[in-house]
């Protein structure tokens, strides 16, 4: 597990490793057929790659590139622009709040 980037979703965080072929196949080929078991192992084992456990995408790239630092300083700096200012709730918001915690707590006694 290694951190990284997708390019394609954005997640920033570690990555899921896959591995192609299936385990039952190779476990077959290596009880009848000694070469082909070990052909298909390693074909198995070069053709892992990580994946995006979002989007299930393999464009990742590494975290600490240069490229993915770019990325990750341009949409950091679009979320603090998106993040509206907070604003306390108002007078009416908090009663009704307040009517409606009262009538939950009425239904559940």
């Amino acid at each position: 597990m290694s951190q990284g980037l997708c390019t394609s979703c954005g997640y920033v965080g570690e990555t899921e490793s896959i591995t192609k072929g299936s385990t039952d196949t190779e476990i077959i080929l290596w009880f009848c057929f000694l070469i082909p078991g070990l052909i298909y192992s390693i074909w198995r084992f070069r053709s892992r790659h990580e994946i995006c456990p979002i989007c299930d995408q393999a464009t990742i790239i590494s975290a600490d590139s240069p490229e993915a630092q770019k990325i990750i300083r341009e949409n950091r700096a679009k979320q603090v622009a998106a993040i509206p200012e907070f604003r306390p709730p108002s007078k009416a918001a908090i009663g009704a709040g307040r009517v409606v915690g009262r009538f939950v707590g009425r239904l559940l006694k």
